[in-house]
């Protein structure tokens, strides 16, 4: 991909990151970090393993060269850091969709796997992406779980159309209640900003609306009105 695609590319927030191996060293931290965390970032990027990008913050506002990305850092389950991250344009490789749900499940405990199964069981037919990130997406980058029994599910849900994205939620629920496991996220908008799901659907009058820049407030019948 060329870098004035990446340079322009939204959204940018969930999707998976590569940076050249080679380039390396030229991955910042948003603030100072141990050389541990630093050897681990550059382990990892040296390993062709993905970052995820994020929306923009304070330190990166002020440059259009620098991108917000994301690395949890793994020790054990009890032990997990996010680390914040900024890279220029010239050095990303690829920028990819987050992964589907149904590329991850092996990576899931027992009885969240068991929900995802369900859940893409009772949606077949409709069009509709159902993709994964947090911990299921960092389970399937390091090829063994991050998640408890208890952890929820972070799905992004790419679908259009009123009738189709309510089904959707009822099918959510369901398996949700179901197999007791929390299934959360956000559903994405054509433009790329995502809105919380669950909020969505009880239907407020306003709603927060999350995108590559921050977090703001809209009607949510403007949000619907995007969908049909």
């Amino acid at each position: 991909m060329p870098m004035y695609e990446i340079a322009n590319l939204t959204p940018w927030r969930h999707r998976q990151i590569w940076i050249r191996p080679e380039d390396a060293s030229e991955v910042f931290f948003e603030r100072d970090e141990s050389s541990e965390k630093l050897n681990y970032l550059v382990s990892w990027i040296q390993q062709n393993k993905p970052l995820v990008g994020r929306a923009s913050g304070q330190a990166n506002l002020a440059s259009k060269d620098l991108r917000p990305l994301g690395l949890l850092q793994f020790g054990s389950s009890e032990s997990k850091q996010r680390l914040y991250l900024l890279v220029k344009n010239t050095v990303i490789d690829k920028v990819e969709q987050p992964l589907l749900l149904s590329s991850v499940l092996e990576y899931l405990p027992l009885q969240h796997r068991l929900c995802a199964t369900h859940l893409l069981h009772l949606i077949q037919g409709v069009e509709v992406e159902i993709r994964v990130y947090g911990s299921a997406f960092w389970s399937y980058a390091q090829k063994s779980t991050c998640m408890k029994e208890e952890s929820d599910l972070d799905l992004l849900i790419q679908a259009h159309g009123r009738n189709n994205i309510e089904n959707i939620f009822a099918a959510l629920v369901k398996c949700s209640n179901l197999y007791a496991i929390r299934l959360d996220g956000e559903l994405e908008l054509p433009d790329g900003k995502t809105v919380a799901w669950r909020e969505l659907s009880i239907m407020p009058d306003k709603i927060l609306v999350k995108s590559d820049h921050g977090p703001s407030l809209q009607n949510c019948s403007e949000i619907w009105a995007q969908l049909e």
